[in-house]
């Protein structure tokens, strides 16, 4: 609920030719949360197990009627009464080949970020690598520094050059890192290849959600087509680690990662055949 609202809300107070800097802060925000949440949770774990849970639960109430307290008289946030235009559903959404490629992005993005990424890892970093958990720890705080890093500059990228370059370039490197993370051997190689996954992460998210946002318009009126490109990522979060799993089983790690970096390649392929949504800039 909060996160096809949240875009939504974003998609309609920004500006068009801001949009993917807009992205990008709330995209780096969002990852910063995942970074000092965990940090403060076992922290406060020493002092009682139900600590974190509380003070995550206090933090959520307090959010909640800061957001309240900015929102109330929004004329931004909301929406006028004599708004008529009809909202723009899934199946129109799919007809534009921008939003199918982002579709297919968001679904690679949740396969190798949040589910392969997370899950197989860990079990690569003690089984092959024959490293401990800390060196775990390492890997994904790597991971998620470029990612963070490259964010806001790839979202600036985006507004003034286009959306599909950034698009492109992070998925390219986001294939190729996560390839490289399953067929070395060197703890080095395995650092900077999640160096490279995570710039590629980065420069991909605020790009499709730019794309995103100038396929659904300015007003953001079309909830089917937030919601389904949330759930692509959630689909992939989910068969992705059940996909590597079973591979590498069966298989073997590498090629676990080698399919994993496939999928971002495929969504390659579908931006290569997307058109540019970026708006002209006002005379």
């Amino acid at each position: 609920m909060f996160t096809v609202s949240a875009i939504g809300l974003l998609i309609r107070i920004s500006p068009p030719q801001l949009r993917g800097r807009a992205s990008g802060l709330w995209g780096t925000s969002f990852l910063l949360g995942g970074i000092a949440g965990p940090v403060a949770g076992s922290a406060l774990v020493t002092v009682s197990l139900r600590a974190p849970f509380l003070a995550y639960g206090l933090a959520l109430v307090l959010t909640t009627v800061l957001v309240w307290w900015q929102l109330r008289h929004s004329e931004l946030a909301s929406r006028p009464p004599d708004e008529t235009e009809p909202a723009m559903t899934f199946r129109q959404a799919l007809r534009h080949p921008t939003y199918r490629a982002a579709l297919a992005s968001n679904l690679a993005n949740g396969w190798v970020v949040l589910g392969v990424r997370m899950s197989l890892m860990p079990l690569f970093v003690t089984a092959v690598l024959l490293k401990d958990e800390a060196f775990t720890g390492i890997a994904l705080a790597v991971f998620a520094a470029a990612n963070a890093a490259v964010m806001l500059l790839a979202g600036r990228f985006a507004d003034r050059r286009g959306r599909t370059p950034p698009a492109r370039g992070g998925l390219a490197l986001l294939a190729v890192g996560t390839v490289l993370l399953g067929v070395t051997s060197d703890p080095w190689i395995f650092l900077a290849a999640s160096f490279v996954a995570g710039v590629g992460s980065g420069a991909l998210n605020p790009a499709q959600n730019a794309a995103v946002a100038d396929v659904l318009g300015a007003k953001a009126r079309g909830g089917s087509v937030l919601a389904g490109f949330q759930m692509a990522a959630d689909v992939g979060a989910v068969v992705g680690p059940l996909a590597a799993g079973a591979i590498a089983e069966q298989w073997s790690y590498s090629a676990a990662f080698v399919v994993t970096g496939a999928v971002s390649g495929i969504a390659l392929l579908f931006w290569l055949l997307a058109k540019e949504t970026l708006p002209r800039a006002p005379s």
